[in-house]
């Protein structure tokens, strides 16, 4: 039998969700294949009104079987579903990356090559080239740029 605290995250909610359903749940969390179905089946189609989305429990079938058509689910205490709420509204938090990090400026070739340009334009006086664009070509050949 599967218990509350073995359940995964995604297992954990639908189990809250399913006993916050119908709390006559929690008295011996016996319950029938065609309440399980019922239950979900309400719950998804309240979802546009806010209700939790949770999947179906397959997972609940294969180890909690009583007798045939009735299963135990894993009713938490008070205890673990503050827990769990407590899991759920808190802050996520990401860890940061233990990985160097060697080029922190994401410039390609083509940006450098286009800044460099830029630069050139940028010194190049325009009464200089404005007869004489050979000239100016050549200027940019000097400095690298391919024309």
């Amino acid at each position: 039998m599967l218990k509350f605290s073995e359940l995964s995250k995604s297992q954990k909610k639908a189990i809250v969700v399913i006993t916050n359903h119908t709390p006559e749940l929690k008295k011996d969390g016996r319950v029938t294949l065609k309440q399980i179905i019922a239950i979900t089946q309400d719950i998804a189609a309240k979802r546009d009104e806010g209700a939790p989305k949770i999947g179906y429990p397959n997972w609940l079938f294969k180890h909690n079987k009583i007798e045939r058509g009735i299963y135990q689910i894993p009713v938490p205490t008070d205890e673990e579903v503050a827990k769990f709420n407590a899991e759920m509204t808190a802050p996520k938090v990401r860890k940061k990356s233990s990985k160097l990090v060697v080029n922190t400026i994401n410039t390609s070739a083509d940006e450098f090559e286009r800044s460099h340009l830029q630069k050139v334009i940028d010194d190049v006086e325009v009464d200089d080239y404005s007869n004489d664009d050979a000239e100016f070509l050549a200027e940019l050949r000097a400095n690298g740029i391919a024309v």
